[in-house]
């Protein structure tokens, strides 16, 4: 038995400063930044595939180590993926050297698995450090084995020190790869990049998009990241080491380019098909990008200042002062930055501390407003819906923006009119194209295109009366 009344008591003992140096380097290594990031997106929803599309397809191998080191060398197997940080374990010498001791024993060796890549090359999703322990031992310069128990003998030597014949053991010896094919559902196969990245540090999703979707966009996330007014306004002092800054960026264009009527949850699944699609960015729409990010974050900057990003709380009895939060609240990020997208910095200028004072008003009086912004903050209704109450509060202070495309053109409208003329509503004959409203097939609302295509005429009367 142990002297613990309940678990409240063992939990003191084990959390207690002395017990804790017996953790080792078991340490807690999320912040809690990471962590409150995570609980933020953890009540987003579920992925919705179809039943016939939920297929992961792989591909079993017993491809040797001297194989798999020269697929290395060939640029075949990306192994030095960004997202695997580092090589952890050149910093320790015994537990290489008891891998390689391992294979001389003929102790099976946990599975590799990658993830093939439309050109072929496979990249490397779990058993990095493995692989990097093969390819250093065996090239010209490897390290010396030590520390080595069984074959102790074998202490201080390197590949080219070995008999020929325990060469030949390490080169032939066979390494069980899973390759998960490039058919595979995208959504499925970034699921298990998830459960399969776990080691001391869980890897987020935006490490995973990092390696996954490599290219031209990925590559201005990471320069646009760099921005030291970003940076500021984030309350960092460099790139966020974990990425969630890249993740505010490419929520930034997926929410400006696709809008919050298309948006369909999980958060996950709609930023990969996002970043999939856009993988590789010509210079001139990089551009784009950029300057419109920079227009945002300095209309950000200048309306809100330090409560960028930052929720606020209204005071009460026992202190009527109101007070802001320090960390950065994710809804609150998306909605100010995507709604100054809209807008020119003339146009917000004179009206700045009014807009400031709806928001604020929105985070302390409007329930619905503040349920979607403290839980399931990327449920599919909360987006839309706190979108949406921005959007009306910035159109009540500034009015439409100049871009704003809901209202049809003269121009369209006559062309519609030309093209027939009939009310879609009362199936009469329009008379005058005065008389004739232009409504649309798929509603603006959720995402129609104010185009000719989703264009259709009816009478004033017959529009204003269906209510």
């Amino acid at each position: 038995k142990y002297p613990f009344k309940n678990f409240r008591a063992l939990s003191c003992f084990f959390y207690s400063p002395g017990v804790k140096e017996l953790w080792g380097d078991r340490q807690i290594s999320e912040s809690a930044e990471d962590m409150e990031f995570d609980e933020h997106l953890e009540d987003e929803g579920f992925f919705e595939i179809p039943v016939g599309d939920r297929k992961i397809v792989t591909e079993a191998s017993d491809p040797p180590i001297k194989t798999l080191c020269e697929k290395i060398d060939k640029g075949r197997i990306i192994v030095r993926a960004d997202f695997q940080r580092y090589y952890i374990w050149d910093t320790k010498p015994k537990l290489k050297s008891r891998l390689i001791e391992s294979v001389l024993l003929r102790v099976p060796i946990p599975v590799i698995y990658t993830a093939e890549e439309d050109d072929g090359r496979e990249l490397v999703v779990d058993g990095q450090q493995r692989l990097l322990t093969f390819y250093g031992f065996t090239k010209k310069d490897g390290f010396r084995l030590s520390g080595l128990r069984v074959l102790k003998e074998l202490n201080g030597r390197t590949y080219r020190d070995l008999d020929e014949s325990l060469q030949d053991a390490i080169d032939d010896y066979p390494i069980r790869v899973i390759k998960i094919r490039k058919e595979s559902h995208k959504d499925i196969k970034f699921d298990i990049f998830e459960r399969l990245n776990r080691g001391s540090v869980k890897l987020n999703e935006q490490e995973l998009r990092n390696c996954i979707y490599r290219g031209s966009f990925n590559d201005l996330l990471k320069k646009l990241a760099q921005n030291k007014d970003f940076q500021r306004l984030q309350g960092l002092k460099d790139v966020h080491p974990r990425m969630l800054d890249l993740e505010r960026i490419l929520r930034f264009f997926a929410f400006s380019d696709i809008t919050e009527r298309k948006y369909k949850g999980p958060l996950t699944s709609f930023l990969n098909s996002y970043m999939e699609a856009h993988r590789q960015m010509s210079d001139k729409l990089q551009e784009e990008k950029a300057i419109l990010f920079k227009k945002s974050l300095e209309l950000c900057q200048t309306v809100f200042g330090k409560y960028s990003f930052r929720r606020w709380y209204a005071g009460d009895d026992d202190d009527p002062n109101g007070q802001g939060e320090d960390r950065i609240n994710e809804g609150i990020f998306d909605i100010q930055m995507y709604g100054f997208t809209q807008y020119e910095k003339r146009q917000l200028i004179g009206r700045a501390e009014v807009i400031k004072e709806k928001l604020f008003e929105l985070m302390t009086g409007d329930m619905a407003f503040v349920e979607s912004i403290e839980r399931g903050t990327y449920d599919t209704n909360k987006v839309k819906l706190r979108t949406e109450k921005w959007f009306q509060s910035l159109r009540e202070v500034v009015g439409y923006p100049e871009n704003d495309r809901r209202l049809y053109t003269f121009e369209e409208k006559l062309a519609l009119f030309d093209k027939d003329h009939i009310c879609h509503i009362c199936k009469n004959e329009i008379a005058f194209i005065e008389d004739a409203h232009v409504d649309h097939f798929e509603r603006y609302s959720d995402g129609g295109k104010t185009s000719i295509k989703n264009g259709k005429l009816s009478h004033r009367y017959c529009n204003l009366s269906k209510g």
